[in-house]
């Protein structure tokens, strides 16, 4: 079943639900700011250590359509790269069914190349012509009534595989074959971190985070930004939101769930939907959905990584053997 139609048509209508708002100067000087920074400029950043995370973290993260995604693990039989991306990035309407549903893509082929970029495999980090072969594996459930600018934080991920289909992209409908399971995926990916004991951890109150997406601004950030910022409390997130309605701010009319999202001071714009916020040791904490500004600084709400494993490892335990047996070896390495 192909969806480039659907696609192509969203990518051109529908705007990513992060905020757009004025961009700072990126400067590596600003690395320590909630400002975006480039990848380019933040792998030779100053600060040692900083530009050290970026490098570790940064071949995980891609283009994926209008927006971004990040690869959380390479721990399934295939050591194909398991992402996860926000469903307002792939399009809500794109999936066959809103029900939660997984995908044989063993037998269902619903890969695509559209928009889909990984850094080169050799650590440069130019984004080249190259596309990389998507393939949607899981998503929850989500409303009837749910658009690609109201969907919730607790609805708006999804997982899927990426393989080692490549081909360079000239502007037609190309499509990937299935899914490919006899090579592991090739990336940058220089301290292993999508093989490690624990690819992703609960953000921790206080603590410095980066993030990483793609602006839609490819003019500004053609080879993706970064940001950092720090985690907000529960409380302090739960003010947040009643700051922001009292303003009329979207954001404040959608209420704060802390098991299933975290709220940061990281700057994002559109396009960044989809990207990870990791912590100091390289660890995906959760998927950056929505945006926007308090006071002159920025708001950014994640879902955390914690949710959606509960939610994928529920799934899973209500599902039939036969079922279990074929999604289990894109997962195994990341299931309870």
């Amino acid at each position: 079943m192909k969806y480039f139609i659907n696609k192509f048509i969203l990518a051109t209508l529908v705007c990513c639900v992060l905020a757009c708002t004025k961009q700072d100067e990126n400067t590596p000087s600003k690395a320590d700011k909630t400002s975006l920074i480039k990848i380019e400029d933040a792998i030779t950043n100053s600060n040692t250590g900083f530009a050290s995370l970026v490098n570790t973290i940064r071949g995980s993260v891609g283009t994926n359509g209008p927006g971004s995604k990040v690869i959380w693990s390479k721990k399934n039989d295939y050591n194909l790269g398991l992402f996860v991306s926000a469903n307002h990035v792939y399009g809500i309407s794109t999936w066959a069914s809103l029900s939660e549903a997984y995908i044989d893509i063993l037998s269902v082929n619903n890969g695509v190349f559209l928009s889909s970029k990984l850094p080169p495999i050799n650590g440069s980090p130019i984004l080249t012509n190259q596309l990389v072969a998507n393939f949607g594996l899981y998503h929850p459930s989500i409303p009837a009534n749910a658009t690609n600018a109201s969907i919730l934080p607790e609805n708006d991920f999804y997982l899927g595989i990426i393989d080692n289909q490549k081909i360079e992209d000239n502007g037609l409908a190309t499509y990937p074959s299935f899914v490919q399971t006899s090579t592991p995926l090739q990336l940058f990916d220089p301290q292993d971190r999508l093989l490690a004991d624990q690819t992703w951890a609960e953000p921790n109150v206080g603590e410095e985070v980066i993030a990483i997406g793609y602006p839609q601004d490819k003019t500004t950030y053609p080879n993706g930004a970064v940001s950092k910022g720090k985690i907000y409390s529960n409380t302090e997130a739960e003010n947040i939101i009643v700051l922001l309605n009292q303003i009329n701010d979207i954001e404040g009319s959608i209420p704060y769930k802390p098991q299933v999202e975290f709220l940061a001071n990281i700057k994002a714009v559109a396009g960044m939907s989809g990207g990870g916020v990791f912590n100091a040791d390289g660890q995906l904490l959760g998927v950056m959905v929505r945006a926007t500004t308090l006071n002159g600084e920025p708001i950014l709400r994640v879902v955390r990584m914690s949710y959606i494993v509960q939610k994928i490892n529920n799934f899973y335990q209500t599902l039939a053997l036969s079922d279990k047996n074929k999604i289990v070896p894109f997962l195994r390495g990341e299931l309870n």
